[in-house]
Formats: C-alpha cells, sequence, structure tokens
C-alpha cells in the first residue's frame, strides 16, 4: 500500500545523492527549504570519478560550511602542489615530457589573489562521503537509500515521484523535483528530453593500490601520460598508493567480463614498470561523450549535473559545472517558494546554465583532440580506437565472423600500441629527433590542466542580468587565464574587506535570498535613499557598506569610482553596474525603464 506525503511546507525533491545531487539538497537546505533526497545506492561510491575540484566550486561548497573547502583541501592536493602533469615510458620509468600547470610565478600569484581556494585533486570516493555525512546531519533533509524512484508525474501545483524503497512503495509530493542522477537519468529520458553531441571513446579502468615511494616523477604527478609497448593511457594518482588506470577498450569485440582481474594485472604492472605488490579494488567501463540537453526543465521538474550535460574528463568540467547548476538553482527556487518571486525567474536557470555547459563541452573536446598533437608524433590519434571499431562493423569488414573480427580487433589494437611505443624506445633510430619535436607540444598541453578563464570567468549573457555592449575584459585567450571584471553576468571580483581577521571577502557579505547592491561607505545612506523599497526583477535590493583592505581596488578592479554601485546576485553574479560619475541618472534610467519597480515593492512589503 503506498503512502502519501503532502508538500507542506515548500518541499523538493532530489533525485540522486552524488556530488552535484548531494550539494544540491544541501544548498537548498541551508536556504530554508526542505528536501527529500532520494538515492538508489546505500552507501557512497568508492570508484574514483571526477577528481578535479575547481576553485568556484571550492567556493560555492564554503557557502554549505566555511569548514567544507578546508576539509576538502587538507584530504586532497592543491594545484600549487602539482608542478606538472607527465608523459612517462611508466610510473617508475624515464619522463618522455611534462607540463607545468603555472607557466611562470606571477600566473600562480595571479591564481592566489583570484580566489580564497585552490583547485583541488580530491577523488570523488573520497568527495562524496564528506557529502553524504552533511547530508545525513542536516535536519531539513529527508535522506532515503537504497530507495528508487521509478516516476514522475506533474500538474500546475506540483511534482509527484513515486519511489520504491525494499519492499515499499511511496508517493512524494514536492513543489519541484530535480534530476541528478548522472548520465543515465531515468528521468530525463522518461521527459523524452535527448541529449545533443558527438561519442567520443569507448573507455575501461581499474582501480588499484600499490605502495610506490611518494616520491620521484611518476609517483608524484597527478596524472601521468604511460606510452609502452603494452599499455598507452593516463593515470591518475589519488594519494595513498591508490592509482586509476584508463585506457581505450572497443565494447563490440571486448566484453566487460572479459576485462577482469587477470585481464588487467599485467597492463597494471606495465603502467608500474616493474613487479610490484598490486590490490584491485574495483573496476568499470564507461562512454566519453560531449552532450548537452537539448532543456534543462519540463514543467516542475530539473536536470543538473550530469543528467544535463557530459563533457570529456579532459579539464575536469564535468563535475564543477553540475556544482554551478545546482548553486543557480538554489537560490531561485528558494526565493520563489520562501520570498513569494515571480515563477518566471526559474525560466532563467536553462537560459543561463544551458550555455555555460555548452562552452565547457567545447572546450573539454578541444582538449582531447588537442592531445594528438603530442601522440602525433609517434602514429596516436585520439579516433583511432573508435575508427578501428567502425571500420569493423561495416561492409565489407562486417562480413566476417564475429570471431575473427574480434582477432583482429585485439591485434590492430597491440600491434598499434607497440609500434607507437617502439618508436620511442632510447634505442630506436631518430628517437631523440622524435622526443625533441613531441616537447614542442607539451605546452600546448597547459589549458587541459588549468583554464582559469573558463573556471572563473563564465559570463550570463542573459537571464537574470542586464547586459552592457562595452567588451568584456578578458586576459590572453580568455581560457587559461582570467581576468577579474564587473561586467555584468560575470563572478563578483573576490576583494579582501577592511578590519576582519576572518579573512571576509566581497564574495561572503552577498545577501543569500535578495540582491544586493554593493557601494563604498560613504555613499551607501545614498543609495538607501535612491533605491529605497525597489526591486529590480521583481527582487528585492538590500544595500551593503563595501570597506575593501584596500580602497585603490575599488578603481582597479572594480572599475568603479565615487559613488559607483553593483547589483549581485545571491550566486555571486553581477547584475547591473554604474560607474559612479552619473549613478543617479543610471539608476533613474532604469526606472523609467521599468527595469525597476519602486512600486510593486511598495506594495510587497505593505502587504
Amino acid at each position: 500500500m503506498a503512502a502519501k506525503q503532502k508538500s507542506t511546507p515548500p518541499i523538493i525533491t532530489v533525485v540522486g545523492s552524488g556530488p552535484v545531487g548531494a550539494t544540491q539538497a544541501l544548498l537548498l537546505a541551508r536556504l530554508g527549504l526542505h528536501v527529500i533526497l532520494i538515492e538508489r545506492k546505500g552507501a557512497p561510491t568508492m570508484h574514483p570519478a571526477a577528481h578535479v575540484l575547481n576553485a568556484r566550486a571550492m567556493e560555492i561548497w564554503e557557502t554549505i560550511d566555511a569548514d567544507l573547502p578546508r576539509r576538502i583541501a587538507r584530504a586532497g592536493r592543491t594545484i600549487s602542489a602539482v608542478p606538472s602533469v607527465n608523459w612517462q615510458y611508466s610510473l617508475l620509468g624515464k619522463t618522455i615530457g611534462a607540463v607545468r600547470i603555472f607557466d611562470n610565478p606571477d600566473m600562480e600569484e595571479r591564481a592566489k589573489t583570484q580566489s580564497k581556494w585552490e583547485t583541488v585533486h580530491l577523488g570523488q570516493h573520497m568527495l562524496e562521503p564528506m557529502l553524504w555525512e552533511m547530508v545525513a546531519a542536516e535536519p531539513r533533509i529527508d535522506f532515503r537509500i537504497h530507495a528508487l524512484c521509478t516516476g514522475v508525474s506533474q500538474t500546475d501545483d506540483g511534482v509527484t515521484a513515486t519511489v520504491e524503497q525494499g519492499e515499499a512503495t511511496t508517493t512524494i509530493e514536492s513543489d519541484y523535483l530535480i534530476s541528478a542522477e548522472g548520465a543515465a537519468s531515468s528521468i530525463r529520458e522518461a521527459l523524452g528530453i535527448e541529449m545533443d553531441g558527438p561519442i567520443l571513446a569507448e573507455m575501461s579502468s581499474v582501480f588499484f593500490n600499490c605502495p610506490l615511494p611518494e616520491s620521484g616523477d611518476g609517483r608524484s604527478a597527478v596524472l601521468t601520460w604511460i606510452i609502452n609497448e603494452d599499455i598507452i593511457g593516463p593515470v591518475i594518482h589519488h594519494g595513498h598508493g591508490d592509482y586509476v588506470l584508463m585506457t581505450n577498450y572497443l565494447p563490440s569485440f571486448q566484453p566487460i567480463g572479459e576485462m577482469d582481474n587477470d585481464w588487467w594485472k599485467p597492463r597494471i604492472q606495465a603502467a608500474i614498470g616493474a613487479p610490484a605488490e598490486v590490490t584491485i579494488k574495483s573496476r568499470g567501463v564507461w562512454t566519453m561523450t560531449s552532450q548537452v540537453a537539448q532543456r534543462y526543465r519540463h514543467g516542475r521538474v530539473f536536470l543538473i549535473g550530469d543528467a544535463a550535460h557530459r563533457f570529456p574528463p579532459t579539464g575536469g568540467y564535468g563535475l564543477n559545472t553540475g556544482i554551478g547548476d545546482a548553486h543557480n538553482l538554489a537560490w531561485k527556487l528558494a526565493t520563489l517558494l520562501l520570498d513569494g518571486a515571480p515563477p518566471e525567474l526559474l525560466e532563467s536557470y536553462e537560459v543561463e546554465r544551458r550555455p555555460v555547459a555548452r562552452m565547457a563541452a567545447q572546450q573539454s573536446v578541444d582538449n582531447f583532440y588537442k592531445m594528438d598533437l603530442v601522440t602525433r608524433h609517434i602514429g596516436i590519434d585520439a579516433d583511432g580506437p573508435a575508427r578501428l571499431e567502425r571500420a569493423l562493423n561495416k561492409a565489407p569488414l562486417a562480413l566476417l565472423p564475429h570471431w575473427l573480427r574480434k582477432r583482429i580487433a585485439r591485434s590492430a589494437m597491440t600491434s598499434k600500441v607497440r609500434h607507437a611505443a617502439r618508436k620511442l624506445n632510447p634505442s630506436a633510430p631518430n628517437h631523440a629527433r622524435l622526443v625533441k619535436e613531441m616537447e614542442k607540444d607539451f605546452d600546448s598541453q597547459a589549458a587541459h590542466f588549468m583554464a582559469r578563464g573558463v573556471e572563473l570567468g563564465f559570463t550570463y549573457s542573459d537571464g537574470i542580468v542586464l547586459p552592457e555592449q562595452s567588451p568584456k575584459p578578458i586576459r590572453g585567450d580568455g581560457i587559461r587565464e582570467y581576468e577579474p571584471s564587473t561586467w555584468p553576468g560575470g563572478r563578483l571580483p573576490l576583494a579582501r574587506l577592511e578590519g576582519d581577521a576572518t579573512e571576509t571577502t566581497t564574495l561572503d557579505i552577498l545577501a543569500s535570498r535578495s540582491l544586493s547592491l554593493l557601494t563604498t561607505p560613504d555613499h551607501a545612506a545614498h543609495w538607501k535613499e535612491l533605491a529605497g523599497c525597489a526591486t529590480l526583477f521583481d527582487l528585492p535590493i538590500e544595500v551593503i557598506s563595501c570597506q575593501l583592505r584596500d580602497s585603490a581596488q575599488w578603481r582597479t578592479i572594480f572599475d568603479l569610482e565615487a559613488g559607483g554601485a553593483l547589483i549581485v546576485r545571491p550566486d555571486g553574479h553581477i547584475v547591473w553596474r554604474t560607474r559612479g560619475s552619473d549613478a543617479a541618472e543610471q539608476w533613474e534610467r532604469l526606472l523609467q525603464r521599468g527595469e525597476v519597480s519602486q512600486a510593486r515593492r511598495a506594495e510587497t512589503v505593505a502587504g
């Protein structure tokens, strides 16, 4: 018999408690909403997946709990502790080449001023338990494990989710539902929302432990590309002797069951470069795609994270983009359900986040194919395995028996790897010239491993923003480096406030469920008089006096003169700015255009 629950007070159902779903639930709860979090697993994921946690994600986690990013940083390795990414014959073997994460000390120093947090390398298998612990301790979250969402229906007033938990079936009513189920979202498929974009590769991976010395080239690098006659692929070092080795496979001719521990052991030994004691913890296969959902919303159901987009791991944008989705959606749902903001506010979610996903997808694909610049010298390219599989599955080769095509596939893959690796053998002819040619292309991989402009510099050009016609300030190509700016749609620059031993910054003082108008203390009273009870996009505006520790930053970073002001959203993105000399005139123009409503806000307050 099905139990039924009423959505009073406002309730959000979140399906999926991976890092993105758990973050979504925590953000909503911290803003005052009640959440039912549904998870089909009974324990956190223990096979490492995402492992790059960028500075913007760390900032978002700080809004949940100031200690969370500190715990993450302590458990992982910060980007400054990872000087390079290497290409080697094996983990214990000679280095072929490397790319430095930071090109120069100036770039590293700038990065430290742009956010309180560094990018951290920490596997999902270590992050997820931290988030589950916080979810379980949050009184506004009803966390249900071993629970499978088998159906979703909705009306104009709410969403009903059918959930199977053990032998019981529960019907849960809520105001909105968020699918954070991952790439294989059953809710997305049931809604008929398709994904746009190509499949790039089929990958297999193994998670193993081997107590190698925590020093030396291959042992200290977070990521090492292995190239030898037995294996070509990346090894990710998760610390404490834990590693993940990945390589391409052909699903038509390599059944998953065949890639067991016995299949992996010689390949792991080859990647290590010497006989070693190895414990295999888990194995997995996955499809590398670059796809974005055609829609992020269907009525009262939203998609976030991998349910909405999936990228190649080349750049580490998947999890981080999902955390940004959750951040964008949380404050909008809270202001709607708790403060009476208009439902149209939710239309901005897809308008803002889908272009960000498309940008991240494109950058990931660019990184994926740019790796060919290094491996082309030995005859390896990213599309090679996929081309081989396609050729074997179409005429005339498709006419051959499957067992024969399987043998051809195995032979072709093996010979390709060995032929490529032999070119790099130190005793091979032209070895020195070949390595020198490859060295010229190692630096071209830098944006793959550090793209500050992508993680901090993305902007919203539509949605809850009043864009300017002025060009967006960028440093370099806007990918590798980030130029702090108050250009509307972008993230508020970080600056530390005067007289605060706790290192409070501009990002820490924003209102959580209303817009913040930031100005200098000398002009705060004037702006309170100007703004009065105004709303912008039907959202209330709170005037905040902002005394920077370095007052010159108002001009140098924020590009504001005396009397200037910024209006900033709860998620830290700038809605509007006026530089100062004509601030009152600019405000009056907003009033005249109807962008700002004094009367509507006054009526709301009176009511």
